[in-house]
């Protein structure tokens, strides 16, 4: 018995992933790779096997998961993780109110709280280029992404007033793929929403804030006439992770191959309260809450950069400069998301050539997850593009307990508003 056992265990591991059975209520995509729109030469990205649900999730689901649990409930779910809007189309914490509402998408809930949904069922939500893998599939075709009557489809489908939302999921039309609502119903969050930076228009980069992100550039769209996908990145580009948004809900994703378990969606209330363990330039452990106690100065970036990162260290150096002797009182912090580039004897070189005080800098990196949930908190946005990233800019001041009190996101900004907001912390 033991060895048939064993013998269907390993027939099932020799699967090819899209062979294998998905999970009730989700269907299996086989692996393969698509030209994203936001840059104009950039290569094929390649998006591994995975599954994902047929479906939004409903407001009866989501109903018996602030049902379990109660910290997500709209009375008791914290500031931090969701705006006014949070669930403010319910009559109550535990009350639809109109029964249609049942098997309609949930929508005003915030990227946290899909999050935690998707944990509490063992599952993630897609990422940017595992959605848009999927998306570009109508009725028949895997991919109808360059045909013209497709997107006058999704066109017209974006532009159905947010009362369509009232729908019931499993009446919304199908693609090849077995996917419900991809178009029309909603517009659906990404687990990495936050990679995606559009702020100038497609016919040019006249219009775009250079001051805000570092490569903006490289983000102008790829096919300007696949304008309902131009919509799609640009919307996500507008969202921060605690808005609830009445035309937003979301669906489950799982990954074929086993990833490691991702930090629990935390009730915070400073990013100091966020769970994982970071490593610093001399590879010691670091985790958070172990800043708390004085004012710091943070940013994220990456230590190759060879535009913004640099200019946002020297910005910290003269307002560490400015602040004389009350530096000794203040800790800066660089966070990297660069996880391929970025370990403790690169972080440690960079501190060195910058000429950093090791007692007042600490550089920090850690897993993807943690580092996604960060900047998500942080309202920072950033992408891989080809081995290199671009990124927001940020210089935050955070109290004692991580607080931010103070923010600067242009390159080159008086640095004096960041110097006063410091000093003004440390006033007995």
């Amino acid at each position: 018995m033991r060895l048939i056992l064993t013998t269907i265990l390993l027939a099932a591991a020799a699967l090819p992933a899209a062979d294998l059975p998905p999970p009730p209520g989700m269907v299996s995509i086989p692996g393969g790779s698509y030209k994203p729109l936001y840059a104009k030469k950039t290569k094929p990205r390649n998006v591994e096997s995975f599954f994902i649900d047929v479906a939004q999730v409903t407001n009866a689901q989501f109903l018996d998961f602030v049902t379990k649990h109660p910290e997500w409930r709209r009375s008791q779910v914290k500031a931090k993780l969701s705006d006014k809007n949070y669930l403010s189309h319910w009559a109550g914490d535990l009350d639809l109110g109109d029964d249609k509402l049942r098997d309609a998408p949930v929508v005003h809930v915030s990227w946290f709280a899909a999050k935690a949904y998707c944990e509490s069922k063992g599952k993630r939500m897609p990422t940017q280029d595992e959605w848009e893998f999927v998306a570009r599939a109508d009725a028949t075709r895997l991919d109808a992404s360059s045909d013209q009557a497709f997107l006058r489809q999704l066109l017209e489908w974006y532009s159905k007033p947010a009362s369509s939302a009232l729908e019931n999921v499993h009446s919304a039309s199908k693609n090849i793929h077995g996917l419900r609502g991809l178009h029309g119903l909603v517009w659906e969050w990404v687990h990495d929403f936050n990679s995606t930076m559009v702020v100038g228009d497609s016919r040019g980069d006249g219009s775009l804030e250079r001051k805000l992100f570092c490569g903006a550039g490289s983000l102008l769209a790829a096919d300007v006439s696949n304008y309902a996908a131009f919509m799609r990145y640009a919307f996500r580009s507008s969202l921060k992770g605690d808005y609830c948004v009445g035309s937003l809900g979301f669906r489950g994703a799982k990954s074929v191959k086993e990833a490691p378990p991702a930090p629990a969606t935390p009730q915070f209330t400073t990013i100091y309260d966020l769970p994982g363990e970071w490593r610093t330039q001399d590879d010691q452990p670091l985790k958070l809450d172990q800043l708390r106690g004085k004012p710091r100065i943070i940013t994220m970036g990456f230590t190759a950069c060879k535009f913004a990162c640099p200019r946002i260290i020297d910005d910290m150096k003269r307002i560490e400069r400015e602040l004389g002797t009350d530096a000794d009182k203040v800790g800066l912090v660089f966070f990297s998301f660069d996880t391929a580039t970025d370990k403790p004897a690169k972080m440690k070189a960079t501190q060195i050539e910058h000429q950093l005080d090791p007692s007042r800098w600490t550089f920090a990196i850690s897993t993807d997850e943690t580092i996604r949930q960060l900047a998500v908190a942080l309202n920072f946005k950033f992408q891989s593009i080809e081995g290199l990233y671009a990124h927001s800019n940020l210089i935050a001041v955070l109290d004692a307990e991580g607080n931010i009190v103070h923010r600067e996101e242009a390159l080159g900004a008086d640095i004096e508003p960041t110097v006063k907001a410091v000093r003004k912390l440390l006033q007995p």
